[in-house]
């Protein structure tokens, strides 16, 4: 299928994104305080570096994006959208220091993404 690839890394972009803008914004200081906010941002504080690669990982994963609409149906390429969800949940569950607890109901929701995922893309039977 023409574009899949570019969908998959679309995806696989984004979710390092979304990891790496939480992993930041959990460095910095809240912005409940701006003036913090910047001057560590603007001091090169820990974070800054993970919030500026985080906004770059969205920006390259747009670009993938674009690609990938180019050369597949909507429809399809917006399903795989959906695995980034499941990226990330696996991620934060595995990656040492997040400490995000496993629970049935994300499993659970896990899987629907998944069984959506795989009725889109499956291919239609021919009725007689």
């Amino acid at each position: 299928m023409k574009g899949l690839h570019w969908a998959l890394l679309s995806v696989l972009l984004v979710s390092g994104a979304q990891l790496l803008l939480r992993d930041g914004m959990l460095s910095l200081p809240p912005l409940t305080d701006p003036r913090a906010f910047l001057l560590a941002l603007l001091h090169g504080q820990a974070g800054t570096l993970a919030l500026l690669l985080g906004l770059m990982g969205y920006v390259a994963s747009m670009g993938c994006w674009y690609l990938a609409l180019h050369r597949m149906a909507l429809s399809k390429a917006y399903a795989l959208l959906s695995l980034s969800y499941i990226l990330v949940w696996a991620a934060a569950i595995w990656l040492p220091g997040w400490h995000e607890p496993f629970t049935l109901r994300g499993a659970f929701g896990v899987g629907l993404i998944v069984a959506g995922v795989l009725v889109i893309f499956l291919p239609a039977r021919k009725r007689a």
